[in-house]
């Protein structure tokens, strides 16, 4: 008996580690420079396309950029947490777009996002890094909020945020996003023991809601498009 409470203990003890190590939450939360936002290595010991760099929690992404809002662009309300969130870009229509764990994620994540449109395999597991190796799981987002995002409308769209656990069998070391391009928003991105409970934080209902049809891809061309406009 004392033998086996012996072997349980070292057992225990030596997958501790393991668990710590890949336990993680992702919160955007800095002033991201939209003309440079890409998030790259920020989260793992690197910097971001800005040279900025975060605490090291061994994710790093591929095709994804932060996003805050400034005074001019109001690109969002009522995130999670407020500073920053997180997008999908691409500048060519093969790129796609990756989150990498390097100590893996087993069981699944949790995370928060705005869509004004259902995305069908918005976020997809891999076994491998940047979408190699076995297929775990594919996660589909149902839409969420009104179309477009709330350019100088603090009461417009991307404005109700979802919390979702994503579920898959496994051990994961990369999560694809790519078909999330242009139209969703995600905020902490997280272990399923580090992320918040599922739950909705609607806009409130004070607010006039914009229901229109400008998308996140329009909005980020235009803005592109005059931001050394004076």
């Amino acid at each position: 008996m004392k033998k086996f409470i012996a072997a349980l203990a070292l057992s225990l003890s030596s997958a501790s580690p393991a668990f710590a190590a890949s336990a993680f939450n992702i919160d955007f939360e800095k002033l991201w420079d939209f003309g440079n936002g890409a998030v790259n290595s920020f989260y793992s010991g690197g910097t971001a396309a800005d040279g900025s760099s975060g605490p090291n929690l061994g994710v790093s992404f591929t095709n994804v950029s932060g996003l805050s809002n400034d005074p001019p662009f109001i690109q969002y309300v009522n995130a999670p947490t407020p500073l920053g969130t997180a997008y999908v870009f691409a500048t060519d229509p093969a790129d796609r777009a990756f989150m990498n764990v390097a100590g893996g994620v087993t069981t699944g994540i949790s995370f928060a996002y705005s869509s004004p449109t259902s995305v069908s395999s918005a976020v997809i597991a891999y076994a491998g890094l940047d979408g190699t190796g076995a297929q775990l799981g594919t996660f589909d987002l149902a839409a969420n909020d009104f179309g477009g995002f709330p350019t100088q409308n603090p009461g417009g769209n991307y404005g109700t945020w979802t919390f979702v656990d994503f579920l898959f069998a496994g051990t994961a070391l990369s999560f694809e996003l790519t078909n999330s391009l242009d139209v969703v928003l995600f905020d902490e991105i997280g272990t399923l023991t580090d992320s918040g409970a599922a739950s909705v934080i609607p806009v409130p209902a004070a607010l006039p809601l914009l229901v229109g049809g400008l998308g996140l891809l329009g909005v980020v061309a235009r803005r592109r498009n005059n931001k050394h406009v004076a």
